[in-house]
């Protein structure tokens, strides 16, 4: 059905805007059946690539298409049925847009309604239509004067062969890359006071919390976030991380990954009666509950450890180096004769139970 009022309403439903508004739902369906068919060929990834865009050219559609409405640019409004879905058809100016019924809680009272009407009698070539945008040009002007599709991706990565691959659009806002921050969209929580749903799980490190590192000297803390970063050992998937800025040794470092910190760089520990005192976030929390006042030795004490097997005999390793990670408090030895050899690395709560004397020198020289 032509729609015969071409009355400009207000300066962003003018004609180049309808223009590309029409072409980003050519673009849409575009997508659409591109999913289809990569789909249908086994080619997942591309599937889920041109999935997610046309969700986001619609998802954006629909929110322009809502901000029309509020703003009065809507001449009337349809009602069509499609392969036995409900639809909305808003007519601005000389062009029509349909959206689902399912997609809208109500239409405002406010705007132009009819009745439901035949589908045959809607008019799918209006007059005047301009000639076909490119597909960047109509997004651009979109995203200039409402918003990027970028913003309206469900989710910003695909996965294929080890690599990540950003969704959306890298040419237009909002385009998300590794190491940015997670900024809310995507379903994603961001900590602050402003959000009512904050991440559950919590930043190890507060700022300016400092700690000595097994290589690297000094670790402070200077900022706390979270971004998109690849897992410590993979180039796969990218993934909301908690990540730190840094001073490491005097320099710099940014978008730190927290498993780097506390797994890669070796937190050292220097008294494991207070394994980190200068550090005040939840790693601490977590060591202190691994460390109780009932251990009475300390770096550079010789431990006699009876074995598990019954009948051998007691060995003995002195404490070189404590380290954390995680929950665990790490400790390294040497063996001390008679002792041959030692564990190289136990956690504190694998052997603490099984030491029956701390020595200062070795056995064989005590009188």
């Amino acid at each position: 059905m032509e729609n015969e009022n071409t009355e400009l309403h207000c300066e962003r439903c003018r004609e180049e805007i309808l223009e590309a508004l029409y072409q980003l739902n050519v673009e849409a369906k575009k997508y659409a059946d591109g999913a289809a068919s990569a789909y249908n060929s086994g080619m997942k990834t591309v599937a889920r690539s041109r999935s997610l865009r046309k969700k986001s050219l619609y998802g954006l559609k629909t929110a322009i298409l809502r901000e029309f409405v509020e703003s009065g640019c809507v001449d009337s409004i349809k009602r069509h049925e499609i392969d036995g879905e409900l639809y909305y058809c808003f007519y601005i100016g000389d062009f029509s847009f349909h959206s689902p019924v399912s997609e809208w809680s109500h239409v405002p009272v406010d705007a132009p309604s009819s009745s439901p009407e035949a589908l045959e009698s809607f008019d799918t070539d209006p007059v005047n239509r301009p000639d076909e945008l490119g597909e960047y040009d109509a997004l651009a002007r979109l995203s200039d004067e409402f918003e990027s599709p970028n913003n309206y991706l469900p989710a910003p990565f695909v996965h294929s062969n080890f690599k990540s691959e950003f969704a959306g659009w890298s040419s237009l806002p909002g385009a998300v890359a590794e190491g940015d921050r997670v900024d809310g969209r995507f379903g994603r929580a961001v900590d602050s006071p402003e959000n009512p749903f904050p991440s559950n799980d919590p930043f190890l490190f507060e700022v300016g919390d400092s700690f000595q590192t097994r290589e690297r000297g000094e670790c402070r803390i200077l900022d706390r976030y979270r971004a998109w970063m690849p897992p410590l050992m993979a180039q796969s998937p990218i993934r909301p991380a908690s990540v730190y800025d840094v001073t490491l040794d005097g320099s710099r470092r940014e978008t730190v990954l927290e498993d780097r910190l506390v797994d890669d760089w070796g937190i050292m520990v220097a008294d494991l009666s207070d394994p980190l005192p200068d550090v005040a976030g939840e790693q601490a929390t977590l060591v202190s509950d691994e460390i109780e006042s009932s251990i009475q030795f300390g770096i550079g004490d010789i431990l006699e450890v009876q074995p598990m097997q019954e009948g051998g005999d007691n060995w003995f390793c002195r404490i070189t180096e404590t380290s954390v990670s995680y929950n665990l408090v790490i400790c390294e030895f040497d063996p001390v004769k008679p002792t041959e050899s030692t564990p190289m690395r136990l956690s504190v709560s694998e052997f603490v139970d099984d030491v029956v004397a701390v020595h200062d020198t070795p056995p064989d020289s005590e009188s």
